[in-house]
Formats: C-alpha cells, structure tokens, sequence
C-alpha cells in the first residue's frame, strides 16, 4: 500500500503546475482565435477592395447604366450618387463653417457691430412666445397625521424591544 502512494505521489502534478497549464491552455486559445479573426478581416478588407475596383472598372469599360431597362444618358448608379451627394453635404459643411463664413464676410467688407450700433425695431402685432407652462408652480404641501395608525408612530427601538419581550416570554413557556 505504502508503495502504491509513492508512486502516486511521484507522478502526481504540482498544484502550481496545473495552474501554468490552464493559464498555457487559456492563452493559446486565446491566440488561436486572435489569429483566425485576422486572417478572416485580412480576407474580408481584400475581397471588398477588390469588388471596388471590379465595379469601377466596369464602369469605365461600360459606362453608367441607369437601375431601369431602358439605357438613358447621364445616369450614374445609386452608389455613385450617394457618394456625390455625401462629398457635396461635407462641401456645404466646411462652406457654412464659421471660420470660412467670417472670412467671406470680412472679405466682403462687413465687421462685427458693436452694442451701440444695434438698432431694435418694434412690429406692431407681433406677439412674444410665452414659456411653456407643463405644471402648476409647486405649493407647499401639508400632509396631515391624523390618519396615521400609532402603531406606525412607535420608534424603532421601542418596538425591537417589544419584540424581543414577546420572543422571550414564548421561550418561557415552552418546558423541556
């Protein structure tokens, strides 16, 4: 018996031994599938660079063709156009910026106005927008205890220790 455990203990891990082990096995999982995931996004960025360049080229071999049988002149397909309509949104973007709105203005000979060379006019029947009202103000509220129960008045220490006087007592009663 006693040679049996020695050689169970002989080959036997060390408990720090199976921990490496997981952690090892963890890992290279771990790194298995960081591998796999760039090669497929790797695979996936050339197919898609790839079908780009298939479309344009078809499209400087054929030309435009219009999404309805009948061939019209100067149709561009529908991701043609969603490009031309973001590049002109981001155009009109940087065209109304600030920066190029106050130079345009400076170069055409305006200037900032000072606060003494505003001028107000009053219109007769123009009426101002009133604030929204959604609530009444707040009032103060008076909440009246005369319908409260005296059992929800009792403090909490008083009525822990009439707990506990009514646990002991029925411990009182029960004999052994």
């Amino acid at each position: 018996m006693d040679n049996v455990q020695r050689m169970t203990q002989a080959y036997s891990q060390a408990p720090w031994r199976k921990q490496v082990q997981i952690i090892g096995i963890f890992l290279l999982a771990l790194v298995t599938t960081a591998i796999v995931a760039g090669i497929y996004l790797n695979i996936t960025a050339r197919t898609t660079t790839m079908g780009r360049e298939i479309q344009e080229m078809q499209i400087l071999v054929y030309g435009y063709h219009s999404l309805f049988t009948t061939p019209q002149s100067g149709n561009m397909p529908v991701e043609e156009l969603r490009q031309d309509i973001a590049n002109l949104q981001a155009q009109l973007a940087y065209l109304t910026s600030y920066e190029v709105m106050d130079a345009r203005a400076r170069s055409l000979g305006f200037r900032p106005t000072e606060p003494d060379e505003m001028v107000y006019l009053e219109i007769e029947g123009y009426v101002a927008p009133q604030p929204v009202t959604l609530a009444p103000p707040p009032s103060p509220v008076v909440v009246s205890a005369a319908g409260v129960s005296d059992e929800f008045n009792e403090p909490l220490f008083s009525w822990l220790a009439d707990q506990i006087e009514q646990t002991a007592r029925l411990f009182g009663e029960v004999k052994p």
